[in-house]
């Protein structure tokens, strides 16, 4: 399969003088230290996007602005100012991009590109040779050398891409343990029902992003999915009632790490999902769930009975609901 191209950068040159730019300068007397620092972090949200774009619907800003730590209403604000003074530009579809700094990266891009050609050729070059030496020796022949002793021909070292690749494809990739893990540890998200080829793509990036030591793989997606589990702003404790799913975790390389970062972590800071427990019957327990005396499974005060099938408690924001059959957020 071959490698996905790359359409973002991780990497872009500040210059050292960026803040006495007349339209930052200008933005610096607007919004103080605070609209400077959020000008940076929306350079460097739009190198780390795909094709240097953001979207500016109002989730995608309220996400934004909780992993900028400033008010939706602060940074709604800024980008309207970094807009009208043609620091940020919006085209038809409401696709927020700089057109300074598309250009600035453009060249990272093209560089890239020749890259990868020049790879393809030498490639196509190394197999066109491969083919000549192949019909000129069709198998390995002992000659002379000078002493008349015998000496035997080399097929070459592989090249370290090649080993690469090779060291690459014995590599197990973990994709139905990783959406096993979802499932059973992010209860409070949508379940993952199909394993795609865009799915498997993504998990793969992602992985591979994790850690280079494929045995630290499942560790830190486990990590990973108990700070999601443990958000309230992603399973929709926010204003828009938005929630996180796997393919948003997986799209790209910003958003576990913003997860992992701490970003989404609730007031107070992280702290882990309770573990479920499972009883001897076989019952999972949630989160504050237990068996009273009677042998009822409930939760809190013990005044619901949770049917002994129903899934596990996500968290403590959570209470079942009778009629439907479901656990709610309060």
């Amino acid at each position: 399969m071959a490698r996905p191209i790359k359409n973002n950068a991780e990497y872009f040159s500040h210059d050292a003088d960026m803040r006495n730019d007349i339209k930052v300068k200008a933005l610096r007397r607007r919004f103080g230290h605070k609209g400077y620092a959020v000008w940076c972090f929306l350079l460097e949200s739009l190198t780390d996007a795909e094709n240097f774009v953001l979207s500016r619907d109002a989730i995608s800003v309220e996400l934004l602005a909780a992993d900028y730590d400033v008010s939706v209403e602060e940074l709604t604000g800024i980008i309207e100012y970094c807009i009208k003074i043609d620091l940020l530009q919006v085209s038809e579809d409401d696709i927020l991009y700089s057109a300074v700094h598309q250009r600035r990266l453009n060249g990272l891009i093209q560089n890239r590109e020749r890259k990868r050609q020049n790879r393809t050729i030498g490639k196509a070059d190394t197999a066109g040779n491969g083919d000549i030496m192949a019909r000129q020796n069709p198998a390995e022949t002992t000659a002379s050398d000078d002493n008349g002793g015998a000496k035997h021909s080399s097929k070459g070292k592989e090249s370290k891409e090649e080993e690469s690749k090779e060291k690459e494809s014995k590599v197990v990739v973990p994709y139905a343990a990783v959406i096993e893990l979802w499932n059973s540890v992010c209860t409070a998200y949508p379940k993952v029902v199909k394993l795609t080829d865009s799915r498997r793509t993504k998990i793969k990036l992602r992985l591979g992003e994790f850690s280079g030591d494929p045995e630290q793989w499942l560790p830190l997606t486990r990590q990973l999915f108990d700070r999601v589990q443990a958000s309230n702003f992603l399973h929709g404790d926010n204003r828009n009632g938005w929630s996180a799913t796997f393919d948003w975790l997986f799209e790209n390389s910003g958003n576990w790490v913003k997860v992992m970062e701490g970003n989404y972590d609730n007031k107070g800071g992280y702290r882990p999902v309770q573990q479920r427990v499972t009883t001897a019957s076989g019952v999972t327990l949630g989160v504050g769930e237990y068996i009273d005396e009677t042998g009822r499974r409930t939760y809190g005060t013990g005044r619901a009975t949770i049917p002994a099938d129903a899934p596990a408690r996500p968290s403590d924001r959570y209470s079942w609901d009778a009629g439907s059959k479901t656990w709610v957020m309060l």
